[in-house]
């Protein structure tokens, strides 16, 4: 399987939608590993990513798959050179996959394995076309653990869903995963939780937060604090507690309430689909008790055969 030449620029708008030699002064063609063995897989598969460096922010505009058709250097100055075709223009804004990029990966030129680099265009919802898929040899996107779970719950991190449409699938989620949801949030009027989702003798008082990077106010953890001192006044639950659920998370500070990312969610289902009848929600009782965070890793050590 062939790497692919990630390139980048904020020289001006549309630069990787016409074919051209893209110049790169002030670099020497040594920053790219192995770069004589790259070339001898010439055409190669690439990525046109448009960034913020110096002249202007083009981040928001989408990424274009190119085909990577010479490399050169010049023999004084080492500058690289590298001639390319558009294929097609993205659906992804350069910046939503510059930031789940690798660090070296976000250099002005770089190459990448394409089975790495086809893992994170799956994670923003990404299909290459197959004239570029073609020149990675590989015909079709690997399987993945997400392949398993429907759009409709992967869509809750992907798209930019209004908030009360984040709240409805959380709790279907939710839901899918075999709590017991009563959802409030847009759906009453005054000062409830988003919701509450309980099992046996534990429930979880919830607010959703439609964002990433989600860092809770004091304002935040009063009102949660608020709900669940009201919960527990008519809950029949021994065990209750608060948490917070979002995209992500900038930090998790406050002890005493939970931060739950809709990834290890979704990750939970993934494992209950696999799982099936051997799926309990056994551990969830273990993570409120201990106050343990909801990760991949520990889904993996607490669910399995």
């Amino acid at each position: 399987m062939k790497k692919v030449i990630l390139l980048y620029t904020d020289w001006e708008e549309k630069y990787w939608e016409f074919p051209k030699e893209a110049p790169y002064p002030g670099r020497e063609y040594t920053q790219l590993p192995e770069w004589d063995e790259t070339k001898k897989n010439l055409p190669l598969p690439g990525l046109g990513i448009y960034s913020k460096f110096k002249k202007q922010d083009l981040s928001e505009d989408p990424f274009v798959y190119i085909r990577v058709d010479g490399m050169r250097y010049d023999e004084n100055s080492k500058q690289p050179y590298f001639s390319f075709t558009r294929i097609e223009r993205s659906k992804t804004k350069s910046f939503n996959l510059s930031k789940i990029l690798p660090s070296e990966a976000k250099k002005l030129f770089s190459g990448i394995d394409a089975e790495n680099l086809m893992e994170y265009l799956t994670q923003i919802g990404e299909t290459p076309p197959k004239e570029w898929m073609d020149l990675i040899e590989l015909k079709e996107m690997p399987i993945r653990w997400e392949d398993s779970i429907g759009v409709y719950f992967l869509d809750i991190e992907r798209k930019n869903l209004s908030n009360n449409e984040f709240e409805d699938r959380i709790a279907d989620l939710l839901k899918a995963l075999s709590f017991k949801v009563k959802q409030q949030g847009h759906i009453l009027q005054g000062e409830y939780p988003d919701g509450i989702f309980s099992f046996e003798d534990y429930a979880v008082v919830y607010d959703c937060k439609n964002t990433s990077n989600f860092s809770p106010s004091s304002a935040d953890i009063r009102a949660i604090e608020k709900y669940l001192k009201d919960e527990k006044k008519v809950r029949k639950e021994k065990n209750i507690y608060a948490a917070f659920i979002a995209k992500s998370f900038r930090q998790q500070g406050e002890k005493n309430v939970f931060y739950f990312t809709v990834s290890s969610l979704i990750y939970l289902l993934y494992k209950k689909l696999t799982l099936g009848l051997d799926f309990t929600l056994n551990p969830i009782k273990k993570i409120l008790e201990n106050t343990i965070h909801l990760t991949k890793d520990i889904i993996d050590k607490e669910w399995r055969v």
